[in-house]
């Protein structure tokens, strides 16, 4: 049996990816609000909806920022995928998971797994 390399990220690769996903549920926050200022606005039910997801998101995007050191503003990256997805904001949601998946979770900042188990739930509920 052949021996098992593990392979290790550094702490800025988990950052990065952080930075990244604030970026994405930032945008499907206020991509949740445009839709909802839209003339015509959206029914009833789908308002209600956007509502909800638009507030969990900026809820997720905030708990994943406050794990970010004070130095680092996500603004200065380009989310990945966003440019793709920026029309839906579940979409956006689901390209911030995919993005968390793309380091093992220890690379991530202490405390990330919240911000992946919020993702995951709101995947659930509205996706």
């Amino acid at each position: 049996m052949a021996p098992r390399v593990q392979t290790r990220r550094t702490g800025k690769d988990g950052l990065v990816v952080l930075e990244g996903a604030v970026l994405l549920l930032e945008a499907a926050a206020d991509r949740c609000l445009s839709i909802l200022a839209a003339d015509p606005a959206p029914g009833p039910e789908e308002s209600f909806a956007l509502s909800d997801l638009g507030l969990a998101v900026r809820l997720a995007a905030g708990q994943a920022r406050g794990l970010l050191p004070v130095h680092i503003e996500p603004d200065d990256v380009q989310a990945p995928g966003s440019s793709q997805h920026r029309d839906n904001p579940v979409e956006l949601v689901r390209a911030a998971e995919a993005l968390t998946r793309t380091v093992p979770i220890e690379a991530l900042p202490v405390g990330s797994s919240r911000v992946v188990v919020a993702l995951c739930d709101l995947l659930r509920e509205h996706g």
